[in-house]
C-alpha cells in the first residue's frame, strides 16, 4: 500500500509535464507502434493504466467492440479530458492491481507502458488473468530488460533515477512476470532492432 501511494504521488506529480517529456518518443516510436496494439483487441476490452489519453485515438471503431479503462492516478485522468470527448468509453479510477471486475468480464486487456511502473507488476498481471476470459488476450506494449548484457546493465544503472522521479523501471524482466502471474505468451515481437520494446501477446493460463 505505501508503494502504491508513493507511486501514484509521483504520477500525480508527473502529470503536468508528462505529455510534454514522452512527446519526442510518442512521435518517433510510440506514435508507429499504437495501432497495432489495438488491431489485436476483439469484444469487450479493458485497457489498464490510459494515463494522459494516448490510445484512445487507437481505439477500434467496430460496433462489437466495448471500451471501459481505468488509471490511478487523478492528475493523469484528468489530463485525458480532452482527448475522450466524442470517444464512447468508460473511465473509471482503480489500482491495477485490485481490479473491481467480475471474473472473465474481458475478452481483452491492453495495457501499454504499465506493467514498468505498477508497484508489483505480478499481481497486476493475475487481475488481468483474473478478468480476463479464458479464451481472451492480454495485449502488452512494454519497456523490457534487454539481452543485451551491456544495455541491461545500462538499464539498471538508470532505472533507480527513472523510478524515483517517474516510477519508470525500465529493466523489468515483463515476459517472466506475465508468466509468474498466470499468463501463457502466445506472440513476442520486437519493436525495436535492440530488444527494449516488446509487444507481448498472451492468454490466461486457466
Amino acid at each position: 500500500m505505501a508503494e502504491t501511494k508513493a507511486v501514484l504521488h509521483r504520477f500525480n506529480r508527473f502529470s503536468r509535464f508528462y505529455d510534454i517529456v514522452e512527446g519526442i518518443v510518442e512521435q518517433i516510436a510510440f506514435k508507429r507502434w499504437r495501432p497495432t496494439v489495438f488491431s489485436k483487441v476483439e469484444g469487450r476490452c479493458l485497457e489498464v493504466g490510459f494515463g494522459t489519453g494516448r490510445n484512445f485515438r487507437y481505439y477500434p471503431k467496430e460496433k462489437d467492440v466495448r471500451m471501459v479503462a481505468i488509471e490511478l492516478s487523478p492528475g493523469m485522468a484528468a489530463r485525458s479530458k480532452e482527448r475522450a470527448k466524442g470517444i464512447d468509453i468508460d473511465l473509471i479510477l482503480m489500482d491495477a492491481q485490485h481490479l473491481a471486475f467480475k471474473d472473465n468480464a474481458f475478452n481483452s486487456v491492453v495495457m501499454t507502458l504499465v506493467l514498468c511502473s505498477v508497484p508489483d507488476p505480478v499481481k497486476t498481471v493475475e487481475e488481468c488473468v483474473r478478468v480476463c476470459k479464458p479464451a481472451g488476450k492480454i495485449i502488452d506494449l512494454e519497456h523490457v530488460r534487454s539481452s543485451n548484457r551491456l544495455i541491461a546493465f545500462m538499464q539498471d544503472i538508470i532505472t533507480p533515477v527513472t523510478n524515483m522521479l517517474v516510477a519508470l523501471n525500465i529493466n523489468r524482466d515483463t515476459p517472466g512476470n506475465l508468466k509468474k502471474g498466470g499468463a501463457i505468451i502466445i506472440e513476442d515481437r520486437h519493436m525495436t532492432f535492440i530488444d527494449i520494446f516488446r509487444l507481448i501477446v498472451s492468454r490466461p493460463e486457466k
